[in-house]
């Protein structure tokens, strides 16, 4: 079972200058959200957490769980989950095992990332595409399927992307030459590239 809930946070109010749109939310996730200093910052972080409230209650859990475990991951007994933003988009993705995502608003790519950080098949797909248009959508969707293998394993950025390579044909994770035992996926959104990464265990 794997769910993913999207939400486009535009119209949703400043949590600093309407506090009524932070009714319901946990003092520590509060904090959390009030300590960014960009409003659209704000509302992302609100907007996840909304969507993670959805999340838990459709499929038989509760955000009251919701603790804060190893690296200041929040977790829920008996559900994984996951959230991202970029823009106005936020994400939520939950799962019965272990699951990261990543979304990420297409632009233009920074290549410079690519040739330090992207093997040389990854560097390829890049190149390979038939405008600088698709050039950006694939380094997008790279990073993103990066992004969310290295929040599967609960590692993050302790992780360094060039250990990690994907093949996108086969939706396939290889960690320092070794086949990794997790199912990739992707799609497109209007503007957005968004992967998601399963582990099988």
């Amino acid at each position: 079972m794997t769910r993913l809930y999207l939400l486009d946070v535009s119209a949703v109010p400043d949590p600093k200058c309407d506090y009524n749109v932070l009714s319901g939310v946990p003092e520590w996730r509060r904090r959390y959200i009030l300590r960014y200093m960009r409003a659209c910052d704000r509302k992302l972080s609100l907007g996840a957490w909304r969507l993670l409230d959805k999340a838990l209650k459709e499929n038989g859990f509760s955000s009251e769980n919701v603790i804060i475990g190893r690296n200041g991951k929040p977790e829920c007994e008996g559900i994984y989950f996951n959230l991202s933003h970029s823009a106005d988009m936020a994400l939520c993705v939950v799962c019965d095992t272990p699951v990261g995502c990543d979304i990420e608003r297409v632009t233009t790519a920074p290549m410079e990332v690519a040739e330090r950080y992207f093997s040389k098949r990854e560097y390829r797909y890049i190149s390979d595409a038939e405008n600088s248009t698709d050039a950006d959508r694939r380094f997008f969707r790279l990073w993103t399927m990066k992004e969310s293998y290295m929040k599967m394993t609960g590692e993050g950025m302790s992780i360094s992307p060039d250990s990690i390579e994907m093949n996108v044909d086969v939706r396939t994770v290889m960690r320092d030459g070794v086949l990794q035992d997790c199912i990739l996926q992707n799609t497109s959104v209007g503007g957005y590239e968004i992967s998601i990464c399963v582990s099988k265990i």
